[in-house]
């Protein structure tokens, strides 16, 4: 499952990150402190982590849904379409929309 935190900016580092957690740092080896996201260790703040798990979410967007899913739904409901093209038409419309979320890991 994943989360949206709606109003949060996209972090530029580990450092700016409101998800960056140092309550547990002690020594000078050890780390800087953790992502609260994942739990992974943090040693530098002035970048992102390349295991960073936050997607930016471009704005202004409109409804998000399941666009891989349209078809299916589509072709399990009572609408009925004129010709195969024009079904086709809508397909190819459907997979050019452009993505707001990337798709989860166990979905692709």
């Amino acid at each position: 499952m994943s989360v949206l935190i709606k109003g949060m900016e996209m972090p530029t580092s580990c450092g700016k990150c409101k998800l960056f957690d140092a309550s547990h740092a002690i020594g000078l080896f050890s780390p800087l402190g953790w992502c609260r996201v994942n739990g992974k260790e943090i040693f530098r703040l002035s970048e992102k982590a390349d295991f960073c798990p936050l997607v930016p979410v471009q704005e202004p967007h409109g409804r998000l849904g399941d666009l891989d899913a349209l078809p299916w739904y589509l072709a399990n409901t009572s609408v009925k379409y004129a010709t195969y093209e024009d079904w086709e038409m809508l397909c190819d419309a459907i997979a050019a929309a452009p993505t707001v979320i990337p798709a989860s890991e166990e979905a692709e």
